[in-house]
Order: C-alpha cells, then sequence, then structure tokens
C-alpha cells in the first residue's frame, strides 16, 4: 500500500474509516502540514488594535514550526506585513514594537520604509548596480477583516471564505464594540498532536460524555453542524430553545471563531511537534462587559477536552488501533477535515 493511498478518506462518510493512526505518528506527515497547509492558508496574525501606541509590529509565523519572523506597520491607514530580515546580512530589523517613520537595521544601520522599500546604505557608495530590487524586504499578503489581520506566505489555500457566512448570519454582531483582552489570553501547551485537538473541537458528540457542565446548558438535541468551504460550523440553542447559545467556526486548518452573546473568544492550534501542541485562547468580551464567569466556563470546558485529547494521543499510539469509524450523524466535521488533510498529502 502506497503512503498517499494509506491516508485516503472516502467522500461517503457512510462508508469512510476515519484517518490512519500513522498520520499522528509519521514526521514525514506533520512536515507536509506545515509547508502545504500551514504556510499556505491565511493565519490570524493580530487585531487592528495592537497598533493604538506603535506602528511596527514584530511577529513570528508559526514560532514553533515555520518560525518567519515578519513586521507588521501600519502607514497612515495602510497596514503591511514585510520580512524582519535585512536584505544586507540577515539580521533581524525590529526586535520589539515601536513608533517610528522607518525601520533602521541596528547591526549596520540599513534604512527601510515602512512599506519595505529600501532607503539608503551607509558604506555602499561605490558599490557596482546598487541598489536593486532585492534591497527590498518581501511583502507578505494581508487581508483585514473587523479589525482583525490576517496573513499568508504563500496563498494558495483560500480559508478565509467562510468569512462570508459569519457577515451574511451574524450581520447583527456588534464587532465594533469588541475589544481584545490581554489578561484574560491564555496559552496551553498540551501532549497532543494537533490534528486531534481540531478533531476534538469538530464534533459535538462527545458533549454530553464530557462536558456535563456544558451539555446542562444546551439543548444537545439542537446541535447541528454545517460543512463549508474550508471550514466548518457549529451550533446549538440554549436550554429556553430560543437563541443561540454560541456559533463556533472553524477555518481549516487551525482557526476556531467561538460567538457568544458576552463577546468573541478565538482559539488558535499551533503544531509544536508530533507530540506537543501550543493552543492561544484570546478573549474579546463586548465594550469590556463582565463575562469572567462566561469565560471561566470556557476554561473548564478547556482543560476536559485537553484530558480527553492526551487520552487518545495516548490511545492512538497503540499497535491495536488502526483507525474507526465515523458516525455519520455526528462527526460530519471530523470527516470533512480529514479529507482536507489527505488532499495535502
Amino acid at each position: 500500500m502506497s503512503i498517499k493511498s494509506k491516508y485516503i478518506i472516502k467522500d461517503n462518510i457512510n462508508q469512510a474509516m476515519t484517518m490512519h493512526a500513522d498520520y499522528y505518528t509519521n514526521q514525514d506527515m506533520l512536515d507536509i502540514a506545515i509547508e502545504k497547509i500551514f504556510s499556505s492558508s491565511w493565519q490570524l496574525a493580530s487585531y487592528a488594535n495592537c497598533f493604538d501606541n506603535n506602528n511596527i509590529i514584530p511577529i513570528d509565523f508559526l514560532e514553533n514550526t515555520i518560525n518567519e519572523p515578519l513586521l507588521l506597520t501600519k502607514e497612515k491607514d495602510k497596514i503591511r506585513c514585510i520580512s524582519n530580515v535585512c536584505t544586507h546580512r540577515g539580521h533581524l530589523v525590529c526586535n520589539k514594537n515601536k513608533k517610528s517613520k522607518s525601520l533602521v537595521c541596528r547591526y549596520h544601520g540599513r534604512v527601510f520604509n515602512l512599506d519595505g522599500k529600501f532607503k539608503k546604505a551607509p558604506g555602499f557608495e561605490n558599490a557596482q548596480n546598487f541598489p536593486s530590487r532585492k534591497e527590498n524586504l518581501n511583502e507578505i499578503k494581508v487581508k483585514e477583516w473587523n479589525n482583525f489581520i490576517f496573513i499568508s506566505l504563500n496563498n494558495t489555500i483560500n480559508n478565509l471564505s467562510i468569512l462570508d457566512d459569519i457577515k451574511i448570519r451574524l450581520n447583527k454582531f456588534p464587532f465594533n464594540k469588541i475589544k481584545y483582552n490581554e489578561k484574560l489570553t491564555d496559552i496551553f501547551e498540551i501532549d497532543t498532536h494537533w490534528a486531534m485537538y481540531c478533531e476534538n473541537y469538530l464534533e459535538g458528540f462527545h458533549v454530553p460524555f464530557v462536558h456535563k457542565g456544558l451539555s446542562s446548558e444546551i439543548d444537545n438535541h439542537s446541535y447541528e453542524t454545517k460543512i463549508l468551504e474550508n471550514g466548518v460550523l457549529q451550533y446549538a440553542k440554549d436550554l429556553t430553545g430560543a437563541d443561540i447559545y454560541g456559533y463556533y467556526y472553524w477555518i481549516f486548518p487551525n482557526i476556531m471563531l467561538n460567538f457568544y452573546a458576552w463577546g468573541l473568544s478565538v482559539n488558535i492550534v499551533e503544531p509544536i511537534s508530533i507530540n506537543r501542541t501550543k493552543v492561544k485562547f484570546i478573549y474579546f468580551p463586548i465594550d469590556d462587559s463582565n463575562s469572567s464567569k462566561e469565560i471561566k466556563n470556557l476554561i473548564q470546558v478547556e482543560l476536559e477536552d485537553q484530558d480527553v485529547v492526551k487520552s487518545v494521543h495516548r490511545g492512538i499510539q497503540s499497535r491495536y488501533y488502526e483507525r474507526g469509524r465515523y458516525s455519520p450523524k455526528y462527526e460530519k466535521g471530523v470527516h470533512y477535515f480529514h479529507q482536507l488533510l489527505s488532499k495535502s498529502i
């Protein structure tokens, strides 16, 4: 059996088997996901209010794997993303948030404009055929959406079309009133494969068994899963049946946008290694509303999920497990995710 055929997922969920266990233990599969999926998809880089006091923000694109040093810059109303690597000797151009009209490399004093264009370089007065276009800092594509900033190194996977569904379905959500709350932000490192964390998010099948508190607050029978282009939407009604408890959008491969009455929570899943995953929890309450109780409940759900995915990661390495079957009723999101992974191999 070829490697590729080993990971093919049938389109018909009623006949399909889940992803082969080897996918989670094979370093080559992780390398493929990082290069063909993560570097080619749009990733959430930051949010517009990061420029409240500065106009130059250093960031690292997937710092534990790709670790590409980049800069977000703002000039007037234009936000750009450019390489943070000097075109002279590779020194990092900027290593901290700052406010300035230009970028100056502190190694040899080379100067760039905020759009990355080369401006001047001391010591190169007699250099022939200098400067050329190669002296400019590379520019990375940027998309702005409701004050969120997305970037992509290669821009070959259109994973942001799901934002159109949010615009239509949640047309009354007060994006203009939500604000990033740094004090509430959490970062977890979990002993599990990154894809297992996403799989757990993509089905509500486990909710009544794992999340007793959450299950008591929603109408479990109302739980719905909708497949979108490069994404999945899940939602459920509250116990009254009159209102939606939450909308849970997953953007392939690793971004979760969770909409509630109190605001928005964002989960970003980043692979560290085959056996370890970083998850960032970022909270955007509406008008700094008192949402501490709701967020405390979310953290409890998160800790319960972590116990589950760590257990799955341990069990999937057993010699007695290879792959299972999908629940056609409850695991449509997981099936779609596995199909997308399969296509990248």
